[in-house]
């Protein structure tokens, strides 16, 4: 049987459009089922004029959706019938496999939350990005959650070892601590807490890693609290886009800069794709009894195709069971002592 993945149609800056085409290719690509929750006098118009042939495609329509300046709390009352707390509903009853959504990342949150819900014995779910320097990596948390404990980071670490391992094909991933310093005892005392207990348990802790460590091949899995994750992560993006913006200028400056970009076209073209993030999707919220995926709200087509390849490879990974497995074994070996 396909993957059915539940798309929230009408959350993002570019929905429904972006959502249905970019979905609309993915499970062309990727061979999947879908699940539009949305308004259904935006979304048909849209399928009529894309190649839908032999997808498996369902609306359910629905006349609410969260804007961008909504608060979270929004999808408890105000709008309980919007199409992100839809689709989360839709997930917990077993209608699709997997969910994405390109909308407002703090009523995802609670939606994912309160409905799909979390594995017992996590104590938060937390957002984990990829992002792709010397190597591909994921920071956990990068924007879920702005006051943790230590014990919550080390469930962060956990949860990112799992994804690397079952998504992504790494067998022992490195684990770091985004802080401001390597020494041990760099850092607030959150951070110095985290340290110590994840230098005394079974995953590959490699200790504190800086922000300029990033790009350089330093680490898998970066762990940290949702404030400075997001921090982070908006920089990477926006220094990504610096670079490629002040490339092209630099290439188009006179006929001489422009022979010499005709002649490293295809490795240019290489370097931006690395650095793009529309390439890895969507960030996935890890620690939910299912997946659920956040894409970036001003996400085009082409990132919601790579979201769906993702929501895809997290349902067939078994990295849920895995989850919650790791997690209760970590529980069963902390209150033995271990």
């Amino acid at each position: 049987m396909k993957t059915r993945i539940i798309v929230d149609a009408m959350g993002g800056d570019n929905a429904p459009y972006s959502m249905v085409m970019g979905a609309v290719e993915g499970a062309r690509e990727y061979k999947v089922d879908l699940i539009f929750v949305g308004d259904k006098n935006q979304i048909d118009p849209i399928l009529k004029n894309l190649n839908t042939s032999g997808i498996n495609i369902e609306v359910v329509h629905t006349q609410t959706w969260v804007e961008m300046t909504d608060h979270a709390s929004v999808v408890q009352k105000e709008k309980r019938d919007s199409s992100v707390a839809v689709a989360c509903d839709l997930l917990r009853e077993g209608k699709g496999d997997a969910m994405i959504s390109s909308g407002n990342t703090g009523a995802l949150f609670t939606a994912a939350t309160l409905f799909v819900r979390r594995h017992k014995g996590i104590r938060r779910s937390a957002l984990g990005a990829i992002v792709n320097f010397e190597n591909p990596f994921i920071i956990v948390d990068s924007g879920a959650n702005i006051d943790v404990t230590p014990e919550i980071l080390v469930q962060f670490a956990q949860m990112g070892n799992l994804y690397c391992q079952c998504v992504m094909g790494i067998p022992n991933p490195r684990v770091a601590l985004l802080n401001n310093g390597t020494e041990e005892t760099k850092g607030t005392q959150l951070y110095r807490d985290a340290y110590a207990i994840l230098k005394n348990s079974n995953l590959n802790f490699i200790g504190n890693c800086e922000a300029r460590d990033l790009t350089a091949n330093f680490c898998d899995v970066v762990v940290c609290d949702g404030f400075t994750g997001n921090i982070a992560l908006k920089l990477i993006e926006g220094m990504g886009q610096f670079l490629l913006k002040n490339l092209k200028k630099i290439y188009k400056k006179n006929l001489i800069t422009g022979l010499s970009a005709i002649l490293i076209k295809d490795s240019m073209a290489d370097f931006k794709k690395r650095i793009d993030h529309r390439e890895y999707g969507g960030a996935p919220f890890l620690g939910l009894s299912k997946p659920v995926i956040k894409s970036h709200g001003s996400a085009e087509p082409k990132s919601i195709m790579s979201t769906i390849r993702q929501a895809r490879d997290y349902h067939l990974s078994g990295l849920i069971e895995k989850i919650s497995e790791g997690i209760t074994e970590a529980e069963e070996e902390k209150e033995n002592g271990q």
